[in-house]
């Protein structure tokens, strides 16, 4: 991702002066990932804040050898483990690749830094943290409460194609049901369109 689109995509989210982008831009580091490499791994430490340019990531966590997926990441999207980065703690969920992705990294502690100099990259910080919770809430309210094809098809306008690149049995571990059960559905859906 070219730095000028990523100023774009930051600018969207909150906007950013001139000044600070001169100072935060050379804290970008391009990041390549190969088809199921990992970007972190459960208990890796983590100081950096990662931006999606091209690629789908897969947050999972891995209980007694079954992995569970928590969610995906596209590109515009930040997959940084936030518990980890925040709390200066080991990583408790891991982020995969699972087909190629380019990325673009930078030093949470430097990016922090810069924040007394420049407000607005606070701001960004704060407001791609809001997002992020609202994000995470809503999904955590509708996997409670919605049936199974109801999740299916907030997934589908939520992630526009990714069920077309990505194996179903990772969308069957994200909606929390079987492959069989999303079989079904899909099943059932394509007998009523």
């Amino acid at each position: 991702m070219e730095t000028e689109n990523i100023y774009q995509v930051l600018n969207g989210i909150s906007p950013i002066t001139e000044e600070a982008w001169t100072d935060f831009e050379p804290l970008f580091e391009p990041l390549t990932l190969e088809r199921n490499e990992y970007l972190i791994r459960e208990g890796d430490s983590v100081d950096h804040c990662y931006l999606l340019a091209e690629g789908v990531v897969r947050v999972f966590y891995n209980k007694e050898g079954n992995e569970y997926n928590k969610t995906f990441f596209i590109p515009g999207m930040f997959p940084t483990p936030l518990t980890a980065l925040l709390s200066d703690s080991p990583a408790l969920i891991s982020f995969q690749a699972l087909i190629p992705c380019q990325l673009v990294r930078f030093s949470y502690s430097r990016f922090r830094a810069l924040f007394s100099k420049h407000r607005c990259l606070e701001s960004l910080l704060l407001r791609i943290l809001e997002l992020l919770w609202i994000k995470k809430e809503r999904h955590d309210i509708r996997m409670v409460t919605n049936d199974a094809t109801a999740n299916y098809l907030i997934f589908r306008e939520e992630y526009p194609n990714l069920e077309n690149l990505i194996p179903q049995y990772h969308i069957a571990s994200y909606l929390g049901i079987t492959p069989i059960q999303l079989s079904r559905i899909r099943g059932q859906l394509a007998r009523t369109d």
